[in-house]
């Protein structure tokens, strides 16, 4: 069996290293996306794992970026919330995901890109779970110190919102698939506002954070971890542990 967390660990921890020596290098979550999808990848060649899986009609990559989410859902106002199969909600997407090459195997790629959402439905079966190895957030916070409290809290909530839309995958959904969608997921909150912010961006990241921490982490999936970087230091959930 192909394990591919190994190499996704090790693409994660070079992009924060990366970032803490040189935030500069990144102006928008775009930056982060494509420098973590590349990294996954040359992570996967150094452990000689195939970079592309067989479909039954084809050949696709294991990583994919703009990923669709396998669930409806309101995101409106920061918030999350899954909705039923048949309702009129939107579906999301998720910044980087990492197929499971067991699963993808058995699907043709009209399927696997989801972007069929009925199809999709149809063809999912129980056996093929969980269809993705992980599944990635990532958020920039550019301009923290806005010098305005309410942009920095609205910022934490978004923060929350990608932790909760990840552990909506992580964890099995009745009306959508009856076990995790995904076997682990990872929310990257990286935060280099201190390069260009003229207001107090220390205070800011302690407001941001007081937010952020009153997710009941108990009630996260144990699959399921979170890191916040800044040049200085990173946090990583659950558990709150500083590095310095």
């Amino acid at each position: 069996m192909i394990d591919t967390q190994s190499a996704i660990d090790n693409a994660v921890e070079r992009v924060i290293q990366d970032f803490r020596k040189y935030p500069g290098c990144y102006f928008t979550e775009e930056d982060v996306r494509w420098r973590l999808m590349k990294e996954i990848e040359d992570a996967l060649a150094t452990l000689n794992i195939n970079k592309h899986v067989k479909l039954k009609d084809g050949v696709t990559s294991l990583v994919h970026g703009e990923y669709p989410t396998p669930f409806r859902c309101a995101m409106g106002d920061r918030s999350f919330k899954l909705l039923p199969p048949e309702s009129k909600g939107d579906r999301g997407h998720f910044d980087i995901v990492v197929l499971n090459p067991v699963a993808a195997s058995e699907y043709e790629f009209k399927v696997i890109r989801l972007q069929d959402y009925q199809l999709f439905r149809r063809n999912l079966q129980a056996p093929s779970l969980p269809f993705l190895d992980c599944v990635i957030e990532i958020k920039l916070f550019r301009n923290l110190a806005s010098n305005r409290a309410k942009s920095t809290i609205q910022q934490a909530d978004n923060a929350v919102q990608a932790v909760d839309k990840i552990a909506a995958a992580l964890e099995g959904q009745p009306e959508y698939y009856p076990k995790p969608f995904a076997k682990k997921g990872v929310v990257l909150l990286f935060d280099n506002s201190d390069l260009a912010c003229a207001g107090d961006v220390e205070l800011a990241r302690n407001l941001f954070l007081e937010v952020f921490n009153k997710t009941t982490w108990t009630s996260v999936p144990t699959t399921l971890s979170c890191i916040w970087v800044t040049r200085q230091k990173r946090l990583d959930y659950p558990g709150q542990k500083r590095l310095v």
